[in-house]
């Protein structure tokens, strides 16, 4: 039962930024196949780190870590 809730569980919000800050380059697919996530979760997900100007999109379907997304890493000690 246990296993089946930590599966189940989606990447926080610092684990996803922390991917984009690997990747550096990421799209909606890549969220769903790292996470788990559907791909209306992931865009989601996205548009909301968007919101908090956490990760921008320059182009379409092309995300990117913004100066506030690495600050809030190196904040919560993740860099």
């Amino acid at each position: 039962m246990v296993l089946q809730l930590k599966l189940n569980k989606k990447a926080s919000k610092l684990e996803i930024l922390e991917f984009i800050y690997e990747k550096e380059i990421v799209s909606p697919a890549d969220l769903v196949e790292r996470f788990g996530y559907t791909r209306l979760g992931a865009g989601s997900m996205l548009s909301w780190l968007k919101s908090q100007r956490l990760v921008i999109n320059e182009r379409r379907g092309e995300w990117t870590i913004t100066d506030e997304g690495m600050r809030r890493l190196i904040y919560f000690g993740r860099l």
